[in-house]
């Protein structure tokens, strides 16, 4: 068989010619055709040699006849006289950076087996990942996960051809779903293995060499291939947390009580680590708009149909997911500053969301713009924005930390689990002055009572969301009785205080603090007793 020395490793191979050898297996080996018209790329194949590099390899078309039978899937081989070219951009099974090409003084030597030359390779992808591999095809992508549908093998029309076409899906530990779509002979072939294991087995399955179509979806290709229940370590391991994970099952949570649960501040938001949650993880956070940047417009001209920015000459506009469309469409793209008791941060606020909240059309503003430098100033209906206050579902698409918000739940009454409100701030408390702790106003409310003639018209903030428990030091007053003194002030008092009108679609501004309350009914501060 020849020693280990007589062989160059993959990860020695350099551009050019080379009259080395190397020994390697062929763990998968496949034609790649253009499946619009049939035309052959070449006989394509993924070798590993005994340290566990891989590299892709190809046989022109001119020289498959020469090299098709005796290169066979599994078997391994003594090559030499091969050329190391760089990789190519696209449909490539691994990452490495060069290919081997054969040609027709290529020699191939198969020889005795080994068990230094691993059977398979794979480069698994989490799914959470998978959002940045969408509409890239440089490296095809290898998953793993439990099956838990296989729908019926089906026949469609696929850009004028009628295709066999099998749907499934596959689900990680975490209980994440990921849609698999197989082509032609994969889909029958998996079609056929799925039935005879049985509706009621549970299979594991790898899927390799797979093109991204979206966070949630995979397809095949022609270099694509399916192993089930394969015995290798990652695969083991899967199985064995798969059987824990069976046999103590955690009780499902309903949708309310999910919601409920994501609640966050924006301290807890940016502290969030990204490898905890993806693209359709929503979170809800109560915050007020304080700032809507517009400086790069507050507008943009976009797709009828998914929104997404267009490009073009006038006249002539074409979307790079959906073709030429006939009219664009302006959409908000709101770049918003808000805030808490517990910091602040940009939200991004685009397209229907945005028209929710603003109560009209992109379209009907931009109608209105007489001056060029309009397109930079914020309009009237969304400066009265400012200063109101949202309970927003947000996402990070990407990952990267930069937040959207997906729907406005103004209406939706979602209880707020203790912990995930703003906490109450205590001052040291001196002898003598008001012990109180203040709800930030993120996490109060303001009620107001009727106004009697005579008496101080004033909001007095009731706890919705959190309660301050505290201790009572002597000569101090509690939060209950400093409200019960102010209640009996209002009776008392001759003195009426009238709140400015507030203006639709802004804070409370009747929802004061208790420091310019006090003020206004002692004509005196004490700073060092209020927050």
């Amino acid at each position: 068989m020849g020693s280990a020395d007589e062989f160059t490793p993959l990860s020695q191979l350099t551009l050019g010619m080379n009259k080395c050898r190397v020994r390697v297996r062929i763990s998968r080996l496949w034609e790649s055709f253009n499946p619009k018209n049939d035309i052959s790329f070449g006989l394509d194949s993924l070798l590993i040699d005994d340290q566990g590099e891989t590299m892709q390899a190809r046989v022109l078309p001119d020289d498959i006849e020469q090299f098709e039978d005796q290169l066979v899937e599994g078997m391994v081989y003594a090559l030499s006289n091969f050329t190391i070219e760089d990789t190519r951009e696209s449909y490539m099974t691994c990452s490495n950076e060069l290919t081997m090409y054969f040609g027709g003084q290529t020699v191939v030597n198969k020889i005795e087996d080994t068990d230094l030359i691993p059977l398979y390779s794979f480069e698994f992808i989490n799914f959470k990942d998978l959002r940045s591999r969408c509409d890239d095809v440089s490296v095809l992508t290898d998953v793993l996960g439990h099956i838990v549908y296989v729908g019926e093998l089906e026949e469609v029309w696929k850009k004028s051809r009628l295709i066999k076409i099998c749907n499934a899906r596959i689900q990680n530990l975490r209980g994440r779903e990921l849609s698999i779509t197989l082509y032609g002979d994969t889909a029958c072939a998996f079609a056929e293995d799925m039935h005879e294991k049985g509706q009621e087995a549970s299979v594991v399955a790898v899927l390799a060499g797979m093109r991204v179509e979206s966070s949630h979806s995979v397809c095949s290709t022609t270099c694509s291939d399916y192993y089930l229940d394969l015995e290798i370590p990652e695969v083991q391991e899967f199985c064995a947390n798969l059987r824990i994970q069976q046999e103590n099952p955690v009780p499902k949570k309903s949708p309310a009580q999910k919601l409920a649960e994501s609640w966050r501040t924006i301290e807890q938001l940016k502290s969030l680590d990204p490898e905890e949650y993806d693209e359709d993880t929503s979170i809800l956070c109560k915050v007020s708009l304080i700032h809507i940047d517009c400086s790069n417009g507050w507008c943009y001209l976009g797709c009828d149909t998914c929104q997404k920015s267009m490009y073009g000459a006038p006249r002539k506009y074409k979307c790079s997911r959906c073709g030429p469309i006939k009219r664009p469409i302006q959409w908000y793209k709101l770049k918003a500053k808000v805030q808490d008791a517990t910091g602040t941060m940009n939200l991004m606020i685009f397209c229907e969301v945005a028209e929710e909240l603003v109560g009209v059309s992109a379209e009907e503003l931009v109608e209105e713009i007489e001056d060029d430098d309009e397109w930079y100033t914020l309009p009237e209906e969304i400066e009265d924005l400012l200063g109101s206050t949202h309970t927003f579902q947000v996402f990070d698409k990407y990952g990267s930390r930069s937040w959207s918000v997906r729907s406005i739940m103004d209406d939706v009454s979602v209880p707020v689990p203790a912990g995930t409100t703003a906490q109450c701030k205590e001052e040291p408390v001196r002898e003598g002055s008001i012990n109180i702790a203040i709800p930030s106003p993120i996490t109060t409310q303001c009620k107001e009572e009727p106004v009697h003639e005579g008496s101080i018209n004033m909001a007095i903030p009731t706890p919705v969301t959190a309660q301050c428990e505290e201790p009572v030091h002597e000569g101090s007053v509690t939060w209950r009785s400093l409200l019960q003194s102010l209640l009996n002030a209002r009776r008392s008092l001759s003195l009426r205080a009238a709140l400015p009108r507030q203006k639709i679609g802004r804070s409370p501004l009747g929802c004061r603090s208790l420091t310019s309350v006090c003020e206004g009914m002692t004509g005196s501060t004490n700073s060092s007793a209020m927050l």
